[in-house]
């Protein structure tokens, strides 16, 4: 318990009290201000953190803001070089540098002296492992008269440093998290090759994993056509110039190219150069850690798309898809063409059911892809058990499953369409890969169901009606079942 004749006491136990509750940037500033607008009259509290990439000051809240350059900033950037030239014990008030440790009656004297009737202004230094890495900076009108005295003056230079190693701690603490969020990316990338093959499936999730780990660069991701020429995979757009001309310089004796801000990397096969992602920017540089993290998460990539390659010309003559279990697009297709061709020669009915996972990329983008993967299992495993020996379910591509129900009316197929969402809204689904252990989530699914009849020309338009039920299942909110007849 502080004692309130003691104001310092009651400083310092409400600076602690702040950093050792809060880890948000944002809070732990606006609560820090709080107590020193308390004890010190602050009204302006700001710290700025030393970028040796950059060689400027950033905002410790929003890092990616880089101080102006202008007359104010061109300052904090000289104050920062003085401080850097002196002890720990020094701060800056007013532009007189003054010390913690000297005698109180001579502090005391050198502090009135340094005042003024408005907008003072002091800066302290934060230190990492004894070397500056950024300053704070105050201001204030007012001055309390107890502040003034020697034991108020030395216990805010004890907050100083016990803001500056938990602002270093903050910063390592995240430095590590990116580290692991590196090697998970790593690790995912490499693990999508296990359950899937199509490119077209593959690129879009590695730019969506990379995008998010990058987070100061829009990332794009290339790949060679027929002609030799890069082409954008993804996004769907990219209007950076620089990009283009660096994609020009790479082959494979040059895999990379930087140019400050921006930077591409080649995706290799074992002979070739086969397509590059890319990361620009108009602000930030790239940092040595990024480049760094680039330069291996493109041989990464560059290793899983010639696995793809290579096991996707294997599985073309394959008819079970790798991960589910059911038929794949392919075989679908050639079943597809049989069923519509008996139930036109037998005047037999036939069905299609298309259905497709609810908010799946928010399962991806929350969980991992390799939860997305158990619930692709979970979800193939429910449309197994639901339906008949002779029913014919199929992996459609990405989380989107087809049905074909021989000998089945459209009022038949709502049936096992409504059973179908019912059994995979209610099942708990093991992400236990990825999360703690007994983790589960529910997901739900939308359906779409058409059927075979006269005005069905071809077999590609029965699973196309069934595509725009489906369209309008999501349309109207999601996890419901629409006909097609209806729409």
């Amino acid at each position: 318990m502080t004692d309130i004749k003691k104001p310092e006491l009651n400083f310092l136990w409400e600076i602690s009290n702040v950093l050792a509750k809060k880890t948000d940037e944002q809070e732990l500033i606006d609560e820090l201000k709080t107590v020193f607008h308390r004890f010190l009259c602050v009204k302006n509290f700001q710290v700025f953190m030393w970028d040796e990439f950059s060689s400027t000051l950033r905002d410790f809240v929003k890092n990616w803001i880089v101080i102006d350059k202008n007359v104010q900033s061109e300052k904090v950037i000289k104050i920062f070089e003085l401080l850097s030239k002196n002890t720990q014990d020094n701060f800056i008030l007013n532009g007189q540098l003054l010390d913690f440790n000297r005698a109180a009656l001579e502090l005391e004297y050198c502090f009135d002296s340094c005042l003024k009737q408005n907008d003072n202004i002091v800066y302290f230094p934060l230190y990492k492992d004894e070397k500056l890495h950024g300053v704070l900076e105050l201001s204030f009108d007012e001055v309390l008269p107890n502040v003034k005295k020697y034991d108020f003056i030395f216990s805010v230079g004890i907050a100083i440093r016990q803001i500056s190693a938990a602002i270093a701690n903050k910063l390592m603490k995240d430095k590590m998290a990116k580290n692991i969020d590196f090697y998970k990316s790593m690790k995912n990338i490499a693990k999508l090759i296990e359950t899937q093959y199509e490119l077209t499936y593959i690129l879009p999730i590695i730019g969506e994993m990379l995008d998010k780990f990058i987070a100061d660069h829009l990332i794009y991701i290339f790949m060679k056509d027929g002609e030799n020429y890069f082409r954008l995979v993804w996004p769907l757009e990219c209007k950076d110039s620089k990009i283009y001309e660096l994609l020009n310089k790479i082959t494979e004796e040059n895999p990379s190219e930087i140019s400050d801000s921006t930077g591409v990397w080649a995706i290799k096969s074992e002979n070739d150069v086969i397509g590059a992602i890319a990361a620009g920017s108009y602000i930030e540089k790239l940092s040595e850690s990024d480049i760094d993290y680039l330069t291996l998460l493109a041989k990464q990539i560059s290793v899983t798309v010639q696995k793809a390659n290579s096991y996707g010309e294997m599985l073309k003559y394959a008819t079970l898809d790798a991960l589910t279990g059911l038929n794949n697009r392919r075989q679908f297709e050639i079943r597809l063409n049989q069923e519509v061709a008996t139930a036109k020669r037998k005047n037999k009915p036939l069905c299609c059911i298309m259905l497709d996972i609810d908010y799946f990329k928010k399962v991806n983008d929350t969980y991992g892809h390799a939860a997305g993967d158990c619930v692709l299992k979970n979800v193939s495993g429910v449309i197994k058990h639901e339906l008949r020996e002779y029913d014919i379910a199929s992996r459609y591509g990405g989380e989107e499953f087809c049905i074909l129900l021989p000998d089945t009316t459209i009022n038949e197929a709502e049936f096992v369409a409504q059973r179908l969402r019912k059994a995979v809204e209610n099942t708990d689904i093991n992400i236990t890969e990825e999360q703690l252990a007994g983790e589960t989530i529910n997901v739900s699914i939308s359906i779409g169901v058409s059927n075979y009849d006269k005005s069905v020309e071809t077999p590609q338009q029965l699973y196309q009606n069934a595509d725009m039920a489906l369209y309008e299942a999501k349309r109207r909110g999601r996890n419901r079942v629409i006909l097609y007849d209806c729409l």
